[in-house]
């Protein structure tokens, strides 16, 4: 078993796929929208209140992937040994409530981490009409027992735990039926909801998907930090740590830098999201800058 390097930069286009307005409530409501107080976030999780608009959560974007990917263009691994370790969203246009895109992938990036492998898998999300760039996410996956092939190391993110109290803390408490409601955005696999499944893996019960996690921390530091507003919604980016049950509950801590934000979701003492970063639409601080003056301040 191999991973595919040859395949660094080749393009596999999807077919497109569409939403409705529907689509974006129902991903608004499995990531914890209204759940606190059903008369918040109704520009997220309703379409015909009085003078409000609905709006669609940013970080709905990660489900237009769709089938832009092929497995098998990245290696001949099995894909049980595939752990999810990341994720990042970039948005550049503001997401309407209905519309169609094409997901454009490659392989961007193998990195050989000794024992096992990272891959980089970037999507880019075409307007369908015009082919112009709406979105982009990279997905990065963690390979076991693949590594040792020799490729350079992984950059430095540049990331550190800052040095001072978080400015905001947001606390939300998962549903036991959490992952229910998340599947129906279209991630049916059963390890989010078969018990015998999850045993078989070695989980007590179905885990909540890592997605469902960072929507629930991406809209509390867009509420934290831009104020709810979708168009001030440039990239979020958050690595997996360790697994969330539906039921556990979520605090998201969030440190205010020039460019937006960094944050870290916890359960308990345990991280579950670790290096989160928000950059602003608007920002014009470079990445690496807001880090450090994050860590610094």
């Amino acid at each position: 078993m191999a991973i595919h390097t040859q395949n660094i930069g080749k393009v596999s286009e999807g077919a497109p796929v569409s939403w409705d307005s529907k689509d974006a409530l129902l991903y608004a409501l499995s990531v914890g929208a209204g759940a606190r107080d059903q008369t918040a976030n109704l520009a997220f999780t309703t379409e015909n209140s009085r003078d409000i608009e609905q709006s669609v959560l940013p970080t709905f974007a990660v489900l237009l992937g769709g089938s832009g990917g092929s497995m098998d263009e990245l290696g001949d691994f099995k894909l049980s040994s595939i752990l999810h370790g990341g994720q990042a969203i970039s948005v550049y246009r503001t997401l309407a409530t209905s519309g169609t895109v094409i997901p454009r992938s490659f392989m961007s990036a193998v990195y050989d981490k000794g024992k096992n492998a990272v891959i980089e898998l970037t999507t880019d999300l075409l307007d369908a009409e015009t082919r112009e760039t709406v979105a982009a996410s990279v997905t990065t996956m963690i390979i076991r027992g693949e590594g040792g092939f020799g490729s350079a190391p992984a950059p430095s993110d540049g990331w550190e735990l800052p040095e001072r109290p978080a400015d905001l803390v947001d606390i939300q408490k998962t549903t036991p039926d959490q992952a229910l409601l998340y599947r129906l955005n279209g991630d049916r696999n059963p390890l989010h909801s078969d018990p015998a499944l999850a045993a078989m893996v070695g989980f007590e019960k179905p885990i909540l998907h890592g997605l469902c996690t960072m929507g629930f921390a991406g809209r509390a530091v867009l509420e934290g930090v831009a104020d709810s507003d979708a168009d001030a919604f440039g990239s979020l980016n958050v690595r997996f740590a360790a697994p969330v049950v539906p039921g556990d509950e979520l605090t998201t801590s969030i440190w205010k830098t020039d460019a937006g934000a960094v944050f870290q979701t916890r359960i308990g003492d345990t991280v579950v999201l670790d290096r989160g970063t928000f950059v602003r639409r608007d920002a014009d601080t470079p990445r690496d800058t807001q880090l450090a003056e994050a860590a610094t301040a």
